[in-house]
């Protein structure tokens, strides 16, 4: 898997940064896990959403599968 697969390919993209952050507080609302958007500067210049600091749950770069991880916030 390459950089950009593991970065970009595959995630939701957003035109514009308020587009992404009403779809991270939709999914919130919803009870899903808390998003943050981001600008991915480095391949598609677009928006995605990822994990805010502290809230992910795994580990995606390995070999075998996800890694369970607990994150803790400084």
């Amino acid at each position: 898997m390459t950089e950009y697969e593991i970065s970009c390919l595959g995630k939701a993209r957003f035109f514009t940064r308020r587009a992404a952050k009403h779809r991270a507080n939709a999914i919130r609302r919803t009870g899903g896990p808390a998003f943050r958007a981001y600008h991915c500067t480095q391949w598609c210049g677009l928006w995605h959403l990822g994990h805010r600091p502290g809230a992910a749950t795994y580990l995606r770069n390995t070999i075998n599968g996800p890694i369970p991880v607990q994150e803790y916030s400084p």
